[in-house]
């Protein structure tokens, strides 16, 4: 952890050039982590091997666009067995 923090507070940005390199870098490793913390959700998920791997693939090959499908669209059902709604009929 200490390397990180060192890694982190070592960055510096002197240029214009170097602001948008130092603002690409923290995006990146913001990506890097919010993919890893999806890849071990999908993996302790009780889904099928078939839907595990599709998900993990998709974020691995699409990071940002398998990400955000992923925060989206990976747990329709349970939206649709929500109790907060009383069926009338």
């Amino acid at each position: 952890m200490d390397n990180l923090l060192t890694i982190v507070r070592d960055w510096h940005c002197d240029e214009f050039l170097g602001i948008t390199l130092c603002f690409n870098s923290i995006f990146f490793l913001a990506f890097f982590l919010l993919d890893g913390l999806a890849i071990v959700e999908i993996i302790r998920s009780r889904r099928s091997d078939g839907d595990k791997l599709l998900w993990v693939l998709l974020i691995l090959f699409f990071q940002v666009f398998g990400l955000i499908a992923y925060f989206f669209f990976s747990d329709r059902k349970r939206y649709q067995r929500s109790t907060w709604y009383r069926n009338i009929a």
